[in-house]
């Protein structure tokens, strides 16, 4: 069963979406679903208290790298090996985080508080 419910988006989101669900061939419900679907999943497995393993890369404007080096470095005991890289005019962080989901929640959200930082983190391996 399906319900319907509404929500208020900026126009240029709007027509992302629209412009995403035609070169997709899907409509527009299919498409936020999915990309929902995703979102929720992604973070899911971080509500339930356990130890993770994934990667976690941060994509930055290199004015913005120490920034991101400083959080990276404030949980450092979650970082097993990270790799810096530069592309263009862009820092690119790539690191295999190991610990607590609720240290990795809490270093995620500040990853995505920082303007102009983009962050995934990718979860392979969670041991309970």
């Amino acid at each position: 069963m399906k319900r319907r419910f509404g929500i208020s988006l900026p126009e240029e989101l709007v027509e992302k979406i629209d412009n995403l669900s035609r070169h997709l061939g899907i409509s527009r419900s299919e498409l936020i679903q999915d990309i929902l679907m995703e979102a929720i999943e992604d973070r899911l497995h971080l509500l339930t208290h356990h130890t993770c393993r994934g990667i976690l890369v941060v994509v930055s404007q290199r004015s913005d790298g120490e920034r991101v080096s400083e959080v990276l470095e404030k949980y450092g005991e979650c970082l097993i090996t990270r790799t810096h890289h530069h592309a263009g005019k862009s820092c690119v962080d790539i690191g295999l985080v190991e610990g607590d989901s609720d240290t990795i929640l809490r270093m995620e959200n500040e990853l995505r508080r920082l303007k102009g930082v983009g962050e995934k983190y990718l979860p392979f391996w969670c041991v309970r």
